[in-house]
């Protein structure tokens, strides 16, 4: 057991804490002493614009990446859909541990008693992921989109406030806070598939400190849901895709070994493709690769043109 605790980084948010939390206490179990230190992110700061306005990869990891660089603190605890599928250099990921729930779910408007089939034409959701948005929009063009921030129960407020009919958040944050109860329903995977690596704990260290590395995989990391994240990490990587770039991935563990959905879908619904891989646990970056390839083939490749030319524009200064 190291002689100093090890010093945890994380965020602030009331979610963040829950997941520094446990793994804390896990490390704790397997004895070994830790302190947290919360650290502000740039998308932390700034919550009157829309994430995708942002436009920064690593909006809510660059100021842990410095603080593991410059060995301020030990690891840093993210949630695992927030890290880069490329991670800065000196940075490992050394740990994925055990996956939480990794669906989306229909909150409801305490005015709204239906399912989320039951949405009236032009019903208004709320939620702050492009991802979200435009697989909505492909299933229900009508749908009029909200974009929300905040921390999780900050956004169910925002909820309770509004004439929405309701808003879309991951299953695993509203489960880790005690807000199961708020879901209507799990959107089912034919609707909207889950960003990659939703529902995981992502433990990350510096490259050079190899005994951290080495007791974080030993004591956090777990097998299968590595090997399912492997497969959609390298299929965001091929794309080419970041956390606020509709896309999808989805990995679980068959009987046939990884199952692989993925989508690639325009902005507006307005195109959309979407495929399934199968193949051995220890080929998962391999299939996460060849689903990739599978949908740039098939239109994707158009769709994330179209995306980044609409960035270029909208980030272009005017004369």
């Amino acid at each position: 057991m190291p002689d100093a605790p090890l010093i945890l980084g994380t965020r602030g948010s009331a979610l963040a804490l829950w997941q520094a939390r446990h793994v804390r206490d896990t490390l704790a179990a397997a004895g070994y002493e830790v302190a947290l230190q919360t650290i502000q992110t740039k998308g932390d700061r700034i919550l009157d614009v829309p994430l995708a306005e942002i436009g920064d990869k690593g909006l809510f990891t660059k100021e842990l990446d410095v603080a593991l660089l410059d060995g301020r603190i030990h690891l840093a605890v993210h949630s695992l859909k927030d890290l880069p599928s490329l991670l800065p250099e000196g940075l490992v990921l050394a740990a994925v541990a055990e996956r939480a729930a990794p669906w989306d779910a229909f909150v409801a408007h305490p005015s709204f008693d239906g399912a989320f089939e039951d949405l009236p034409e032009g019903a208004v959701l709320a939620t702050s992921s492009l991802r979200r948005k435009a697989q909505l929009k492909a299933w229900r063009p009508d749908l009029r989109i909200e974009p929300v921030r905040g921390n999780v129960d900050t956004r169910l407020d925002k909820l309770d406030a509004s004439a929405w009919h309701g808003m879309i958040l991951a299953e695993a944050g509203l489960q880790r806070l005690g807000r199961a109860a708020r879901i209507r329903q799990r959107l089912p995977l034919d609707v909207m598939i889950p960003a990659v690596g939703q529902g995981a704990l992502g433990i990350v260290c510096a490259v050079y400190d190899e005994r951290t590395c080495g007791l974080l995989h030993a004591a956090l990391n777990h097998a299968p849901t590595a090997a399912a994240t492997a497969a959609e990490r390298a299929f965001l990587r091929r794309l080419e895709g970041g956390c606020q770039v509709p896309i999808g991935g989805y990995a679980n563990r068959g009987e046939e070994g990884i199952i692989l959905d993925g989508c690639v879908v325009a902005l507006e619904g307005e195109r959309f493709v979407r495929d399934r891989i199968t193949g051995p646990v220890e080929e998962a970056a391999t299939l996460g690769r060849t689903l990739a390839e599978t949908l740039l083939a098939r239109g994707g490749a158009d769709i994330l043109e179209a995306i980044r030319r609409q960035e270029i524009s909208v980030a272009r200064p005017r004369p």
